[in-house]
């Protein structure tokens, strides 16, 4: 039997007269696969805002009081603009004033009730995807330490795929000793993170310009925070009493 011929690139043109527009149906078909990658990765509600704004004080309040804090959420002039952007993030609305893409990145002082919103974004999502058995990951909220201390438990493989909200960014030590080697996990990953387009949230008490400093995250990292991240300003002193 006679071997495959290994055609050369004149030799392909030469028999396939159609050769550009099958590699552009060829791109289009990848295009569209990874477009529906993206899709799968949000949860897009289907809520008018009062009904999102009614679930998101509940669910505040049952994220209150599994922390044993005997009090409602409360939304007031500071926190409703955030709730209004994470609504528009929630229901891909074009009313959101970032790129509906990348993650968000809430800054803010200290107390002042980044980590409550988040974590009850990430209650609500979840329940939503328990409840109805949607094919949708679960949202992992974790603080910055306690993901450090995981990663050098296992790998930082093991976190580079799953949709995380990084509670307290830059609050962690930058470098770890392990075995007599020092690394910097965190930066690993989120350097991993942002090759691999994986969705990423997070609550800071620090400025971008901050967390691209060399006392923080440096430069390279910082620019890929840019890329990964919506960075908005919750305003308002602390809640804490």
């Amino acid at each position: 039997m006679e071997k495959g011929k290994d055609l050369s690139i004149r030799e392909v043109i030469s028999t396939d007269s159609d050769f550009y527009q099958v590699l552009q149906n060829d791109v289009k078909e990848i295009v569209a696969v990874e477009k529906e990658k993206m899709q799968r990765r949000r949860l897009f509600l289907p809520l008018v805002y009062i009904e999102f704004r009614e679930l998101f004080q509940s669910f505040g309040t049952g994220c209150l009081f599994s922390r044993n804090q005997n009090r409602e959420f409360v939304i007031d002039h500071n926190n409703e603009p955030i709730i209004e952007h994470l609504y528009y993030y929630a229901t891909h609305n074009p009313a959101f004033s970032g790129d509906l893409n990348k993650g968000i990145l809430l800054q803010g002082k200290y107390g002042c009730g980044k980590t409550i919103l988040l974590e009850t974004y990430s209650m609500l999502h979840n329940h939503i995807v328990r409840k109805f058995g949607l094919n949708q990951l679960m949202l992992l909220f974790v603080k910055s330490v306690e993901l450090q201390e995981q990663i050098v438990k296992q790998s930082v493989k093991s976190f580079v795929q799953r949709p995380l909200i990084i509670d307290e960014f830059g609050r962690e030590s930058k470098t770890v000793q392990d075995f007599g080697n020092i690394s910097r996990p965190i930066s690993e990953l989120l350097s991993l993170r942002s090759d691999a387009g994986t969705l990423t949230h997070g609550t800071t008490n620090f400025t971008l310009e901050t967390l691209s400093s060399e006392e923080f995250y440096g430069a390279m990292i910082g620019d890929r925070l840019k890329m990964m991240f919506n960075c908005i300003t919750l305003k308002g002193e602390s809640r804490r009493r």
